[in-house]
């Protein structure tokens, strides 16, 4: 599957079972923060030693967070593809120019 295909699949889905149309661009970006706390708060209790790491609930929470970051590019109406390219592009170069810090 290419990224706009599950793109346009999640957009859909996302959609269909909003009734109260209630998901829009801000409720996405809370929603991303949401799954990075949930994504730190496993990491935070394997690191005080509450149970060993957990690769599989940090995979599940990472793919909570690109869902609704890809549903939140597709309410900014741009294509994901593209998008994550460039950017993708944009660090090379950083990085090529001497880090992250680089600008160039």
């Amino acid at each position: 599957m290419h990224i706009n295909e599950f793109a346009k699949m999640n957009h859909e889905r996302s959609v269909k079972h909003d009734a109260q149309k209630i998901f829009n661009w801000e409720y996405y970006a809370i929603a991303i923060g949401g799954e990075a706390g949930e994504l730190l708060n496993v990491l935070k209790k394997t690191k005080r030693g509450d149970f060993p790491l957990n690769k599989a609930a940090l995979a599940e929470e990472t793919a909570d967070i690109i869902t609704y970051a890809f549903l939140l590019l597709s309410e900014l109406g741009v294509d994901h593809e593209q998008i994550i390219l460039e950017k993708f592009e944009k660090v090379n170069k950083r990085l090529d120019a001497g880090g992250f810090s680089a600008r160039p």
